[in-house]
């Protein structure tokens, strides 16, 4: 026979299952309404929301400017040899420093890029969150599909184990190959209970970190990869870089030091003083009112502050143009990824498909004679590892089409 058309008709039915039986992602993840709560609750998302607040009070600090009111009492003794006398004298001074040269819409800017800044801080938070919930969820669905996998040989090692005890009587075949088979049994019940450890543990994990989200599951049906929004990749990468929230962080983290660089460069131009005192001399005898002012001069110190904010400026500024290069680039490897991803799970579902069918033939040809025990355990072992990287291969893809969707906010958008 032919091996060519068979394994393309295989390779068919693998392609025609994946667009009958095409999944959404939300098939494979909670819903939004799910997640929501459980990730605003959490203690990351607390502290977050407090140092978001500790932000927007300390843009209302810099709005308002440092300059407070300071009241100055001076008592003082005169004393006069001719004639000899002794006053009581009080000087009483209220001042103020005032923000000129337009400081204080410097100030007024500021702030308001500072509450930008912890606006798109909080986003950030829920954002990274959100992802970490992601990584946690797969790597549990991983776990829980391991476990089935191990389950699964498990089954099939005590069938085989149950013929072989029952062919042993009859004398159909060795007393060896019915120790083959009992080998092959405990081999899977130590895989089995090593899979459920490790699948305990991510769900407890999974459930100790985020509380109120249902178990991860596998859907029913041929699970396949969502297909993607139809968009050239330019174009998703733009609107990738325009949604990332670590990034925008870092631009309006750049343009606040900018801005702060072109303020402290302003200190330069001091401030004035100004007060008005009322003094009373000679124990009344004389009453003074005046006014004051005062005006520092410039030095090295804030020359030195204005250059170091300027150089600081341009370092976040380079920062942000690296930041772009790196996501780019792995948003680029990731659609490249994902695209070759989806052409190899129909390949290995077709050899995933073909195994199988060698397992099943390999134990019709171990009932006539032709194949020994070992190749039978052999045989089924590699159908059962071959289903199971398809099903690994699968959960690779669902993870970077998730990132994706999550990246676009086109996933679990929780942006206030």
């Amino acid at each position: 026979m032919n091996a060519t058309p068979f394994r393309h008709t295989l390779l068919a039915w693998a392609l025609l299952a994946l667009g009958a039986q095409a999944q959404s992602l939300e098939a494979w993840l909670p819903s939004t309404a799910q997640v929501a709560p459980v990730l605003q609750a959490s203690p990351w998302i607390q502290a977050a929301r407090a140092h978001q607040e500790a932000q927007l009070q300390r843009a209302r600090g810099v709005e308002a400017g440092s300059a407070e009111w300071a009241v100055r009492v001076n008592q003082q003794q005169r004393r006069v040899r001719d004639p000899q006398e002794r006053f009581a004298e009080t000087t009483l001074a209220l001042e103020r420093p005032i923000r000129l040269w337009g400081k204080a819409g410097m100030d007024a800017r500021l702030a308001e890029q500072d509450r930008e800044v912890a606006r798109i801080g909080l986003a950030d938070a829920l954002h990274e969150a959100s992802r970490q919930l992601l990584t946690q969820w797969f790597s549990t669905l991983r776990a829980r599909l391991d476990a089935d996998s191990a389950e699964r040989e498990r089954e099939l090692a005590r069938e085989l184990h149950r013929q072989a005890q029952v062919r042993l009587r009859q004398g159909d075949i060795s007393p060896l190959d019915a120790r083959l088979a009992e080998a092959e049994l405990q081999r899977s019940e130590a895989a089995i209970r090593l899979a459920q450890a490790e699948l305990a543990r991510h769900t407890a994990q999974l459930q100790r970190l985020y509380p109120g989200l249902p178990a991860p599951h596998w859907p029913k049906g041929d699970a396949t990869l969502p297909q993607p929004p139809r968009q050239p990749m330019d174009t998703a990468l733009q609107d990738f870089l325009q949604h990332h929230h670590e990034l925008n962080l870092l631009r309006a983290e750049a343009r606040r030091q900018q801005q702060l660089a072109e303020r402290i460069e302003r200190d330069r131009w001091p401030d004035p003083s100004v007060g008005v005192y009322t003094a009373r001399e000679r124990a009344g005898a004389e009453q003074l009112v005046g006014v004051s002012l005062a005006i520092p001069l410039s030095g090295t110190w804030r020359e030195s502050q204005a250059r170091a904010a300027l150089a600081e400026a341009q370092a976040l500024a380079q920062r942000v143009q690296q930041l772009e290069r790196e996501l780019g680039a792995q948003f680029e490897a990731r659609w490249l990824q994902l695209a070759q991803q989806e052409q190899a799970l129909v390949a290995l579902r077709a050899a995933a498909a073909t195994q199988r069918l060698a397992a099943d033939k390999s134990l019709t040809a171990y009932t006539l004679g032709e194949h020994s025990m070992t190749e039978l355990i052999q045989n089924r072992r590699l159908a059962n590892e071959q289903q199971l990287a398809s099903q690994r291969l699968l959960l690779d893809g669902l993870q970077s089409r998730a990132l994706i969707e999550l990246d676009a906010h086109r996933l679990w958008d929780l942006d206030d």
